[in-house]
């Protein structure tokens, strides 16, 4: 007599496979695939690029959206993801950095060209007026808690989508590459 399956047993999960797909995969090859310089300008280029949009809407709308640095960080932590494929801490910890700085920069040029449009002139001839007496004042009056908070509801975001996802193949060889080495 044939003897039949268990039908509540998941054939995936307990097919004792494991040990198989996790003789093919390189664990060092794993490691070397994440890229901290490709995070780096991955995220700087995301940064760069949103400033510009969030000035872009701040100076079509005459408003200034402190919100936008949510958008922000999750845009950062995906381009942290996309280009650096890393899944230790300091992926997340890059995309919080850069998300946090450009949360700063985009809400400074957006009230430095919004401004300029108030007193008549661009942004660039107020660029030479900038001392830090400028920029110690609108961190504290015109940046202060909402901003902070926005910048760092946006960091988090970032942090948050910044790690890819390993699948249980990768985690399973490099958990067992660590319990070997002594981690």
């Amino acid at each position: 007599m044939s003897e039949t399956p268990p039908i509540l047993r998941l054939r995936k999960r307990h097919s004792g496979n494991d040990a198989l797909a996790r003789a093919g995969m390189d664990p060092a090859a794993l490691i070397a695939s994440q890229s901290l310089r490709g995070a780096a300008w991955g995220a700087l280029l995301a940064a760069l690029l949103l400033n510009v949009l969030w000035v872009g809407s701040a100076m079509a709308f005459d408003r200034f959206f402190p919100w936008f640095s949510i958008v922000q960080g999750f845009l950062v932590g995906r381009a942290v993801r996309r280009y650096g494929a890393g899944f230790d801490w300091r992926f997340p910890l890059l995309a919080a950095g850069i998300a946090f700085l450009a949360a700063v920069t985009g809400s400074f040029i957006s009230a430095l060209n919004l401004t300029g449009r108030e007193f008549g002139t661009g942004a660039l001839p107020l660029v030479a007026e900038i001392s830090w007496h400028t920029i110690r004042t609108f961190l504290t009056r015109e940046f202060g808690a909402l901003g902070t908070v926005y910048g760092l509801f946006g960091a988090a975001l970032a942090a948050f989508y910044s790690r890819r996802a390993l699948s249980r193949e990768e985690a399973s060889t490099l958990r067992a590459w660590r319990e070997a080495k002594g981690e």
